[in-house]
């Protein structure tokens, strides 16, 4: 454990001053005590990151600068994306393109709707009430076995349908598409969103598509 966080503090030590001008000068050290009690808690939930680290300030004043603070998260996303670039550089590059339902009951929940759960586990409804998330990470892997994923970027789904996500995947790749579009990108997408229009958007930026189609697709 104590070779892990040896190799991983020059990480850490490279990236953080190189993340730091994507956020305001003040939103800095809030962005910093949350990004490493998300490493310590390591389960990505804001309470559990706050709950992590010895906070300074109490809790509201993290939770309030998340919502409305004055930064920017795709200008973060695309600092990202540039140092994942320089600091691994693979011959091909990976991205894959997923969703994720995040289960909220409270009406006051932004975008929130009826949407289908597609993962089918045993004793869950069919339909559930919360936010369809659309997430793009990076893979990053040493061999067949040591794999890695970095996110990237995340977009809540606005309107209830397949159509919404389809346009919420577009914007995700035109976010990161400047940055990449030099470089051999692969995308790995999910049968839900394998459609011919993604496909062609996907194409236009150079990057080639790796996915499994519905029966019923028409490509």
């Amino acid at each position: 454990m104590n070779r892990a966080r040896e190799q991983l503090l020059p990480i850490l030590c490279h990236w953080i001053p190189f993340l730091a001008p994507a956020l305001p000068l003040r939103s800095v050290p809030t962005f910093l005590e949350l990004g490493v009690g998300a490493l310590r808690s390591q389960r990505g939930w804001v309470t559990t990151a706050y709950l992590a680290i010895a906070a300074p300030r109490h809790w509201p004043r993290y939770y309030q600068w998340l919502p409305p603070g004055r930064w920017s998260w795709l200008r973060v996303g695309q600092y990202l994306a540039v140092l994942l670039r320089g600091s691994c550089p693979h011959r091909v590059y990976y991205l894959v393109m997923d969703d994720s339902i995040n289960c909220r009951a409270s009406p006051q929940a932004p975008r929130r709707g009826r949407h289908d759960n597609h993962s089918r586990k045993v004793n869950r409804p069919q339909c559930v009430q919360g936010q369809c998330w659309v997430l793009l990470a990076a893979v990053l892997s040493r061999g067949r076995r040591d794999c890695r994923a970095i996110p990237l970027l995340a977009r809540v789904q606005r309107t209830v349908g397949n159509r919404s996500k389809l346009r919420a995947a577009q914007g995700l790749l035109r976010a990161v598409g400047a940055l990449l579009q030099d470089c051999p990108v692969r995308v790995l997408w999910d049968c839900w969103d394998l459609r011919g229009n993604v496909i062609q958007y996907a194409q236009a930026w150079g990057f080639a598509v790796i996915g499994q189609g519905r029966r019923d697709t028409a490509l």
